[in-house]
Order: C-alpha cells, then sequence, then structure tokens
C-alpha cells in the first residue's frame, strides 16, 4: 500500500510530493476517472437518508468551534456538508466508525486553509499536513489518547488523495469520499438525491466553489511540490467548476 498522504509521510516529507508519490497520485487520479466513465447512468435507487446530528462531546463542540471562528462561512458551511456527506456513506455502506472522530476530522480538515494557519509551520509543505498537524495538537492539548489523535491527523492529511482506501483507517474512508463529493460531485450516484439536496439547502453552498479554487490556487502557487498544485496542474480548478451540486 502507498504511504502518500498518510501520518507518517506527512512527518517524513512535511508534504513535500517524490517522484513515486506523483506516480501514485496519477495512478489514483486514472483509476478515478475510469470509475467515473463506469459509473454514468442514474442515481441510486431507495430510501432518504436522514441528516445526521451532530455528536455531543466536549471534543465535538471544540472541533466545531475551532472550526467556525476560523473558517470563513463558506469554507464551515463546507465542514458540514463534508460531515454530513460522510455520515450518509457510512449510512449507506454501513460501514461501523466512531462518529466523534468522524466529526472531528471533517470539521477541521481545512484548518490549513484559514489564515491562522497559513504557512505557520516552516515544515509543512502542504496545507492539509499543516492543518493535520493542528488538529493533532488540539486534540492532544484537550487530553486526547494518541491514538485517537492521530486518527484525526492522518485523516485530515490523507483527504488530498484522490482515493482513500478503508484500509488506511476507516474514519479518512469515509472523509475523502465527502470531501470529493461536496468538491467536485465525486459519487453523487451513490446517495438519494433528496438526501444530498437537504444537505445543501442546511448548509448552502454560496460562494464556495470559487473561494476554494482561490485558496487551493494559492496554495498551489506556495507550495509547488504538493498535492494541491499537482492537482490543479491535473484540472483541478476546472473540476471544481463543474460540479453538479453547483447547479
Amino acid at each position: 500500500m502507498s504511504t502518500v498522504g498518510t501520518w507518517t509521510w506527512a512527518q517524513q516529507t512535511g508534504g513535500r510530493l517524490r517522484r513515486r508519490d506523483r506516480a501514485e497520485l496519477m495512478r489514483q487520479a486514472v483509476v478515478a476517472q475510469m470509475a467515473r466513465v463506469v459509473a454514468r447512468g442514474g442515481q441510486v435507487e431507495g430510501l432518504d437518508i436522514e441528516i445526521p446530528t451532530p455528536p455531543d462531546s466536549a471534543l465535538a463542540r471544540l472541533a466545531e468551534e475551532r472550526a467556525r471562528e476560523l473558517s470563513s462561512p463558506a469554507l464551515y458551511a463546507h465542514c458540514l456538508r463534508t460531515w454530513a456527506f460522510s455520515e450518509m456513506f457510512a449510512a449507506r455502506e454501513r460501514v461501523g466508525h466512531d462518529g466523534e472522530l468522524l466529526y472531528v476530522a471533517c470539521m477541521l480538515h481545512d484548518l490549513g486553509l484559514t489564515s491562522a494557519h497559513d504557512r505557520l509551520d516552516a515544515t509543512a509543505h502542504c496545507f492539509a499536513v499543516e492543518g493535520a498537524r493542528a488538529a493533532h495538537g488540539l486534540m492532544v492539548a484537550h487530553g486526547e489518547p494518541e491514538d485517537r489523535a492521530r486518527a484525526v491527523g492522518e485523516a485530515i492529511a490523507l483527504h488530498l488523495n484522490v482515493t482513500v482506501p478503508a484500509g488506511m483507517g476507516v474514519e479518512a474512508y469515509l472523509m475523502s469520499k465527502g470531501v470529493s463529493l461536496d468538491t467536485i460531485g465525486r459519487r453523487l450516484h451513490q446517495l438519494p438525491m433528496r438526501s444530498v439536496g437537504a444537505v445543501g439547502d442546511r448548509w448552502q453552498r454560496d460562494g464556495f466553489t470559487e473561494e476554494l479554487v482561490s485558496l487551493t490556487s494559492r496554495q498551489a502557487e506556495l507550495r509547488p511540490q504538493s498535492r494541491s498544485a499537482f492537482l490543479h496542474r491535473l484540472g483541478f480548478a476546472g473540476m471544481l467548476r463543474a460540479n453538479p451540486l453547483d447547479r
């Protein structure tokens, strides 16, 4: 299994891509594109999935407060939609997971795009790595065990990969699916449209796509050896703007 995006990889490289990392991400992109072509042809049928309820814990509240305080309204709403979609995928696939860790990871996954964590870590060469370290530090300071803090940090560090298999952590796997649905509409056909629409009605997308294009384009320029830069060279901005959720 490739190590690109993992917590260990992030600590070793700071998020700077090596040649073999680029090759792995390109492989993931090709497989994902092939899967999108095969999947064309209609929305999933079945019962709607209700919008989930956030976990009621001190840690969950801390994560929500930190995301709300540091993020723009558009980025904050994206974090909530990402969590809701991630939980919906879990319900659809009947995937057992830690709901608190998934919520915390989703709420904090874009810390590296906020001004509070904008290149403050001189050893981080990727915004996802910087955000992962910040989230890990927040959990440790809150008294969470290292394994739980690392699970959240790893999910955040991995979220810029094209695909995250369940073997890399079930919370990371679910969040990756939620992130990619909200940003580029990937796997939209796997959830009931009324459920997806209910999430968009609750946390609206106003201004989100262009803000994310701007933020990640800036990261690509500032950190040319990062996954953000690699994805933009593959046409990420165009994929963001083509998201069917914005139509």
